[in-house]
């Protein structure tokens, strides 16, 4: 024990209270003088800070001016308070402007004061220093250095310390006192309490209470916590020696319950299995006939192979209790069994222990053994049967994978579960790829499985060869013909549907060719019983217009000058002059116009026509032209071609409209054409593939539908209000007659591009309309001429206007009639105008006829179809020369000249 702990709680607490008591004292007095000197310290720096304020506005001048002189003046003339010692003046790049000294300061005066550039003070010494940076404009113009002696704060600070020493002084006297007075009330209850703990612990008897009184509350809770403790500890004694009494005899009732119990139970030894108890099972399952055993046995006695308890520790160090450990066993009698162990770790006696309870299941084991022979016969079973169902499933495989058709099978849930190798060539999947891909990833219409879905539903779920369209892995989309059924299981629930693929690509392929060469030869047929019909209807048309053109000129000719009736003639004659301009569209869309062909260069051609396109097309429309410089010329006529670019034109700009900005591109190339290029489903000839022009005229106005694109080559047909009579269909005409083809790409709102392909010439192909060389005959206009034609009004106008030129004319109304007058006046007829087509003899025929009988016989072929139709018909006699219904009354001056000249 030391020495504090000998000294009685009356002392000590007598001297911790002078003690503290006079730490108090101290630290108070320290804080105060502390504080105190702080005090003084600041106000000392605010009254030197002060100053430096008023030297820095005194002296700004000569700071800004480095001027040293008028600073010492102005330091010099300045009252500075009498413990300011030193005053140094810097300018703003550090150097020593001026340096003042108080008289008696000479603790300073051997060394230079150091330049600082900011605001700063310090203490030391019983001095402080302060560092000023003079400003002007918000820019340092100097540093001001002050120090002052604080000689008036130290005499003030050591009268403070003097008054706190005398304040600590009476302080202590006064502690003492009162702690001679507070010792005895407080103490005296704790030390009868030290000694009422003394006879407690000696005696044991803890039936023991306190009697003094308390002095305060803090004695009082402590004395009656003593006792509340005391009564505890008393209760708590009485109740453990109640609990050991119980456990005693739960401890009892435990070992006999384990030791009758049929489960065999041990308690063993951790460190080396020596067994601390066993029950009457344990040793009737070991074998153990007499007791003792736990002197003689431990526990791996019992294993069958001695590693076994290594690995059965490990596994109760890791999991910390083990159940339904199964293990091979030995007994007394060194018979293995087998036993299923449960094992924890408990305290036995005061100290480590393992329980360990088991079951014998070798019964179990030998059924399982017998179970494993059986479950190996079994497999081995299997086996052959998987081997046989495997073999037979390979032979259906090898089946599958050699059809021309693809086997697959599809889950509920849309998904490809298998398919045969076949499945490559025909969607470019391999089995394996094709495998977990959905219907949508093969679909290229979502909708048709959803309508083979109600097709399967509709007819018992089964379906054969209904037509479906697939995505080929490359993307492009192939026809197939499916079959499928519907798999179910058991209950009958759906599980996916099975079936067959077939590649009919081509022959869907072959049915759309046919259809389409069908709709082609519809549509060819059509137009050529319309060009037919144009044909006709502009022949007799222009018959009936040489009548009334004829007619009219004659009318002109009898009529005074004038005479009002001369403008309706003349109107007449314009008007059936516009006529025949209307049967020469229908010839031109029949592909019988009159053509006169030469070398055209198209784009040329384009760039002639730029002021006439620009009149024809609106202002909000503009006109972008891509023309090759160097394209090879066509065989074709000149003013037909300019019709083509004039009706694409015109029909480009009507469907952009004037509501809204537009463009039309021209575009002239040359290209290689092969026979897909040149196919067209208007023209029935098949063009032959080489050099073709390209015109192509691009709109993007309002473009057309199948429908209008169907009908867009019809005579007479437009979707404006009105119409343009022939416009598209003369252009059809012109191409095919051209030897060229056309193609249209349209679509709504998209525009209409038109391309038309005209063969590249090879040779100058151009018309001549000339006499037949052989005819000989007398240079003067006073001629017999033979007017034959079936049409009465057209021989009476031709021999009025023939008359006219002072010929004398004779008639037939046929080719029969031709020759017989031609026989009966063969040494007056100089001329013969012939019809070509007629009744009883036509012209061919006829002009046979004639020129038998006179091989030099002017003869002219008079028709309302075009020249090249009519040459056609003629192969070793031809004709002299060609005059197109309607004629005027010049052509018919103009033929008798030339013939003239030529005689």
């Amino acid at each position: 024990m030391n020495r504090e702990s000998s000294i009685s709680i009356k002392h000590q607490l007598q001297l911790y209270f002078v003690l503290a008591l006079g730490f108090i004292v101290l630290l108070m007095g320290g804080v105060w003088i502390s504080y105190d000197q702080v005090l003084h310290e600041r106000e000392a720096e605010r009254v030197l800070t002060v100053e430096s304020e008023i030297i820095g506005a005194a002296v700004k001048p000569a700071l800004m001016f480095n001027d040293r002189q008028l600073a010492g003046e102005l330091l010099q003339s300045m009252q500075f308070d009498t413990d300011i010692s030193v005053v140094t003046l810097f300018t703003a790049d550090g150097k020593t402007l001026y340096n003042y000294r108080a008289k008696g300061d000479h603790a300073d005066s051997t060394g230079p004061v150091t330049f600082q550039n900011s605001n700063s003070s310090a203490y030391g010494g019983g001095k402080l220093s302060l560092y000023r940076v003079v400003m002007h404009k918000g820019r340092p113009v100097g540093v001001i250095y002050l120090k002052s002696v604080l000689n008036h704060m130290q005499e003030n600070r050591f009268a403070g310390i003097m008054t706190v020493v005398l304040t600590m002084l009476g302080c202590l006297v006064v502690g003492l006192v009162l702690a001679s007075r507070l010792q005895h009330k407080i103490a005296e209850p704790i030390s009868a309490l030290a000694k009422l703990m003394r006879q407690m612990s000696v005696d044991g008897d803890y039936s023991l209470r306190t009697t003094n009184p308390a002095f305060n509350r803090e004695t009082e809770e402590l004395l009656v916590g003593f006792d509340q403790m005391a009564a505890e500890i008393e209760h708590s004694f009485s109740e453990a020696e109640e609990h050991h009494k119980h456990l005693q005899q739960s401890e009892e009732r435990f070992r006999t319950i384990v030791e009758l119990a049929p489960v065999p139970v041990i308690i063993t030894r951790p460190s080396d299995g020596h067994l601390l108890f066993y029950n009457q099972a344990a040793l009737k399952l070991f074998g153990v006939v007499t007791d003792g055993v736990s002197g003689r046995f431990s526990a791996p006695d019992f294993y069958q192979h001695p590693e076994q308890r290594q690995q059965l520790m490990q596994t109760l160090e890791t999991e910390g209790e083990i159940h339904g450990y199964e293990l091979e066993v030995v007994g007394v009698n060194d018979k293995p069994f087998w036993i299923s162990l449960s094992m924890n770790v408990m305290r036995f006696e005061g100290a480590p222990a393992l329980f360990s309870a088991f079951v014998d299941i070798t019964e179990q084991k030998n059924v399982e053994q017998v179970l494993e022979k059986n479950n190996q016969l079994l497999e081995q079973r299997v086996a052959k049967r998987t081997a046989a169902l495997q073999a037979t499933k390979d032979e259906l495989q090898s089946t599958l994978d050699n059809m021309i058709d693809t086997y697959y099978r599809i889950r509920a849930d849309g998904v490809v579960e298998r398919a045969s190798a076949s499945v490559f060539s025909l969607l470019g999947y391999q089995p394996s790829e094709i495998a977990g891909l959905s219907l949508q990833a093969l679909s290229v219409d979502g909708q048709q499985f959803t309508q083979l879905a109600d097709a399967l539903r509709q007819h018992d779920g089964a379906i054969i060869n209904q037509k479906v369209q697939l995505k080929h892995k490359s993307g492009h989309a192939i026809w197939a013909s499916i079959s499928a059924r519907v798999m179910k299981d058991e209950q009958g629930k759906v599980t996916g549907v099975e079936g067959v693929l077939r590649d009919i690509s081509q022959l869907v392929q072959a049915d759309l060719q046919k259809q389409e060469m069908e709709n082609k030869m519809t549509h060819v047929q059509r137009l050529e019983s319309l060009g037919i019909l144009a044909g006709g209807i502009a022949h007799d048309f222009n018959n009936i217009l040489a009548a009334i053109m004829g007619n009219a000129e004659l009318a002109q000719f009898n009529a005074l000058d004038g005479l009002p009736v001369q403008q309706e003639l003349k109107n007449i004659i314009g008007g059936s002059a516009r006529a025949a301009d209307l049967c020469k569209q229908m010839l031109a869309y029949s592909g019988q116009g009159m053509f006169v062909k030469s070398e055209v260069n198209i784009t040329t051609l384009v760039e002639k026509e730029l002021q006439l396109i620009d009149i024809s097309i609106s202002k909000n429309i503009s006109l972008k032209l891509e023309l090759s410089n160097v394209l090879p010329s066509v065989c074709a006529d000149k003013t037909q071609m300019q019709q083509i670019i004039m009706n694409l034109v015109t029909n480009a700009a009507e469907s952009i409209g004037e509501e809204k900005q537009g463009d039309i591109t021209i575009m002239t190339t040359v290209i290689e054409a092969d026979s897909k290029a040149l196919a067209c489903p208007y023209i029935d000839a098949i063009r032959e593939p080489g050099e073709y022009v390209l015109l192509e005229v691009t709109d993007n106005g309002c473009g057309m539908d199948k429908a209008t694109m169907g009908k867009i080559f019809d005579p007479f047909f437009t979707t404006k209000f009105t119409g343009r009579g022939l416009g598209m269909s003369a252009v059809l005409g012109i191409v095919r007659a051209h030897g060229g083809t056309i193609q249209i790409d349209s679509k709504p709102g998209s525009g209409t591009c038109f391309k038309i392909l005209l063969p590249v010439s090879v040779s100058d192909d151009a018309d001549q309309v000339t006499a037949d060389d052989k005819t000989v005959r007398p240079h003067n206009l006073s001629r017999t001429i033979l007017v034959v034609d079936d049409e009465m009004m057209v021989r009476k106008v031709v021999e009025r206007l023939l008359g006219r030129l002072g010929c004398k004319v004779m008639l037939a109304a046929d080719g029969k009639e031709a020759v017989d007058v031609f026989r009966r006046h063969r040494q007056e007829i100089d001329v013969v105008l012939l019809d070509m087509t007629m009744p009883v003899m036509g012209g061919k025929e006829a002009l046979k006829q004639l020129r038998d009988l006179d091989v030099s016989l002017p003869v002219f072929i008079c028709s309302g179809y075009r020249h090249e139709s009519v040459a056609d018909m003629f192969d070793e006699v031809q004709p002299s020369g060609f005059l197109q219904k309607p004629f005027s009354l010049n052509v018919l001056s103009e033929m008798l000249m030339d013939l003239a000249n030529r005689g």
